[in-house]
């Protein structure tokens, strides 16, 4: 049994002595997403949740339930249950949805447009007297 584990070996040992076959390491490969990926995508995913829990603080009371039973929710409301809700018509809680829409994604872009300006550093005086 000894004799067949044959001990320890290098990963970076050639597969063959020829030498021209590759490394054992070559044949080591992970279908996972590096560590480095995930990192960046949850910090993505943060940063969006982030800008839209700032960008529903836009929206008045009215606005917000109807974005959120409509747009967030994962059994959405029907526009005849709002407008029930509400004591409007369905017309106008769409209406407001899509006004409500437009407001949130404008304070999303204006969130990310912030995130990504650079830090202005202060100007040196250079001058001589």
């Amino acid at each position: 049994m000894n004799r067949r584990l044959g001990g320890d070996a290098s990963l970076n040992a050639p597969i063959r002595d020829d030498g021209e076959s590759g490394e054992w390491m070559d044949w080591l490969v992970s279908d996972a997403p590096s560590q480095e990926r995930l990192l960046a995508e949850h910090e993505e995913s943060d940063n969006r949740h982030q800008a839209l829990i700032g960008a529903l603080d836009v929206l008045n009371e009215r606005e917000r339930r109807i974005f959120e039973a409509r747009r967030l929710a994962d059994d959405p409301i029907t526009l005849e249950d709002l407008a029930s809700e509400f004591g409007v018509s369905r017309e106008r809680v769409r209406q407001i949805e899509v006004r409500a829409f437009e407001k949130v994604q404008k304070a999303v872009k204006n969130s990310i447009a912030t995130l990504e300006q650079p830090k202005e550093t202060p100007a040196v005086s250079t001058t001589v007297h």
